[in-house]
């Protein structure tokens, strides 16, 4: 009934339309739906329609049980663009509400667990109380495991391979496993953290003798990320009766058929709302392009629209659980908003919030977009990714992959790069957006990605409060070439990053040769690794021809600046405070210069400055190749040791005030004798 009523309304307004003059829809939860007005459009279209059209989206929330999804005859054009314009709470949403609570006494309250339109019960991983993220229940209640012992060992069934890990662990055992059936064994998740990559993974079984624990997957552990017994690695269970205790927390309990909550102080069930992913959409929103045939979805915008409740993307076992070992940056987690061949298409003013993967997503074929002044609060995952994520892209021919990581024996692409294909992603902006409490469910996720992107400018956003990396830029190891060129990371805001809980990270991380791409006027505070690499401006395998400069690196675990191997890099008029462990490392020196440093101001309480680790066993040629050019070092605390080849300037910078953090500097500071610079910190951010 509401498509006649739809159809109709459509051609009334072709009958009275003005010449020239845009069209207008509204869509409404109890009206036009947004999958309607799509259709609506898109049949305009075909018929020869060339109007501009807007399409206003009533305050409500739209349960979506399939994507939205536009293609490339939905397209406006620069003249007329089809607009999405939300009124404030207009929101498209993935999920829907556990219904029917009911309080079981011993402070627990549970629901039905809901079922899909097969009768089969809709298996969740997270749930939204009145807006917020419910803890899991987890084992242990407090703290982490530590890996004991770990092997792998293949299994074969018919045409598959799986990969079964089994490992013992140190501390409390979860002796509670021993007496799960194998369902309620399906349904708790297993949280595994290696240096910088994550895994979630059912329970195969436990074997109460041994302690021995088996999960399955289908990728090997890689040799660079073994489970085994080191500090770097750490474990913990969820989803498990034995850790449903605290206020707040909530238990998918399959065997009771019931979702469990502990209510809050203050909570009651009359003001309680529980939402879940229980469309399980991976995508809100998905803009599909065709490009084997050239042909993209364009001119497109939305305005205030808010998208929510997002699944992850991963391998879904039978009982509806997703297996997941993405390896990095949480690559494979998909996004709530995906676009693949997108040209002009805007999102602005929309928020994400309450998802399970990325936020925004713009794969092959996406140019000359624009994601601005969005909110994404609440990712499981992370922020924006810009790219495709498939490896190293530029093989050379007749060369291993590891010959070409090799910084004493490879050859060089010496140029930039421009990528003119119907894949090329490039001249893209990410803008002025807010990007706050990410990495929920998988702590892999940067607040924004570039990987084979190009000409994209992100600028003026804040980050904070992730696990991993703020922004990342290059997709290629090694020293072959990349098509992440020409970018430009600016004025950007990225504070309380890693908060312990990854490794090797950093507030800006870099990967590969990426010629032209500068990382200026960026402030970076507050990095904290689980271990090692917590580092605030980090240049990894291959990095080249990146330009830092005008960045103020405030308070990191681990160096101010790292850079792992690379080449005609330049660290510029920045200023560097507290850095841990060494202020800056090149960790593996090559023959050639790797980095040039001029007119810095490092700045620290306590230990010397390196210029190189002793730790990494491949070392060949000793010291690092770095040329110092007018650089000011100061120690705080005691005499200021320039240790090795570093030559500089010793002496107090003169902060205005540094106990609170005012890094200007006064009228008499021999860092402006050195040829210093000072610019102004404060305008790193979102735009007042």
């Amino acid at each position: 009934m509401k498509r006649c009523a739809a159809f109709t309304l459509l051609t009334t307004l072709a009958v009275s339309a003005v010449s020239g003059a845009g069209r207008e829809l509204t869509v409404s939860v109890d009206g036009l739906s947004p999958a309607e007005a799509v259709e609506n459009i898109r049949a305009a279209k075909l018929k020869g329609d060339k109007s501009a059209w807007t399409v206003h989206v009533k305050k409500g929330v739209h349960n979506l049980k399939n994507p939205l999804v536009f293609t490339p005859a939905d397209s406006g054009s620069p003249e007329a663009p089809v607009k999405w314009i939300g009124e404030e709470g207009a929101t498209f949403s993935g999920g829907g509400k556990i219904e029917n609570w009911r309080d079981d006494g011993d402070g627990v309250w549970s629901a039905p667990i809901p079922v899909d339109e097969k009768g089969e019960k809709i298996f969740f991983e997270s749930l939204y109380v009145n807006g917020r993220r419910a803890d899991r229940s987890r084992f242990p209640e407090k703290g982490d495991l530590k890996f004991a012992k770990w092997t792998e060992r293949k299994e074969v069934k018919g045409a598959v391979t799986n990969c079964i890990e089994e490992f013992t662990v140190k501390g409390p055992q979860p002796k509670f496993l021993a007496d799960l059936s194998r369902e309620e064994l399906d349904a708790v998740q297993c949280r595994i953290f290696v240096k910088w990559s994550y895994g979630a993974y059912p329970v195969e079984s436990y074997t109460s003798s041994n302690g021995m624990i088996a999960v399955c997957g289908n990728v090997p552990i890689a040799s660079w990320k073994r489970w085994n017994e080191d500090k770097h690695n750490y474990l913990f269970f969820e989803n498990v009766a034995a850790g449903f205790t605290r206020p707040g927390q909530w238990f998918y309990d399959v065997k009771a058929g019931r979702v469990k909550y502990r209510p809050l102080k203050g909570e009651t069930l009359e003001s309680f709302e529980a939402i879940a992913p229980t469309s399980r959409l991976i995508s809100i929103i998905e803009i599909k392009g065709d490009l084997d045939k050239g042909e993209f979805v364009h001119d497109i915008s939305f305005e205030n629209i808010a998208i929510t409740a997002s699944r992850t993307d991963g391998e879904v076992t039978e009982t509806g659980a997703v297996r997941q070992y993405q390896l990095q940056a949480a690559r494979s987690a998909g996004a709530a908003v995906h676009a693949l061949g997108a040209h002009r298409v805007k999102f602005e003013r929309c928020r994400v919030f309450n998802i399970e993967n990325y936020a925004f997503k713009l794969d092959d074929g996406c140019v000359s977009n624009v994601i601005r002044s969005c909110e994404i609060y609440d990712a499981g995952a992370g922020g924006i990714w810009v790219g495709n994520n498939r490896q190293n892209m530029l093989k050379m021919a007749n060369e291993k992959w590891r010959n070409l990581r090799e910084p004493w024996n490879h050859p060089f692409v010496t140029k930039s790069i421009v990528d003119t294909s119907t894949r090329a992603v490039r001249f893209n902006v990410v803008d002025n957006n807010l990007i706050t409490h990410c990495g929920r469910v998988n702590p892999e996720g940067c607040g924004i990605v570039l990987t084979h992107a190009a000409d994209t400018k992100v600028t003026h956003n804040e980050i904070t409060d992730i696990y991993y990396t703020g922004i990342s830029v290059g997709w290629t190891w090694g020293y072959w070439g990349s098509y992440a060129q020409r970018n430009e990371i600016s004025f950007n805001l990225i504070k309380n990053i890693g908060q312990g809980r990854m490794a090797d990270m950093g507030g800006v991380y870099t990967l590969g040769a990426s010629f032209g791409t500068v990382v200026t006027n960026n402030v970076i505070m507050d990095v904290k690794s689980s271990s090692y690499g917590g580092w605030g401006m980090y240049n990894d395998e291959g990095s080249e021809g990146i330009h830092w400069e005008n960045n103020l690196v405030v308070n990191t675990s681990a160096d101010s600046y790292h850079l792992h191997f690379g080449r005609n890099n330049k660290v510029v008029n920045c200023i560097m405070i507290n850095g841990g462990t060494s202020k800056l490392c090149v960790s593996r020196p090559e023959k050639h210069t790797q980095v040039t440093f001029a007119r810095n101001i490092i700045y620290w309480p306590s230990g010397p400055v390196f210029v190189r680790a002793p730790h990494w066993n491949r070392i060949r040629d000793g010291l690092a190749k770095v040329k110092w050019n007018n650089n000011l070092f100061w120690c705080t605390t005691g005499v200021t040791e320039l240790n090795g080849p570093v030559t500089g300037t010793v002496g107090d910078p003169g902060f205005v005030d540094p106990k609170n953090g005012d890094w200007r500097l006064k009228p008499n500071s021999p860092a402006l004798k050195l040829g210093f610079k000072p610019w102004d910190y404060s305008l790193s951010g979102r735009r007042k």
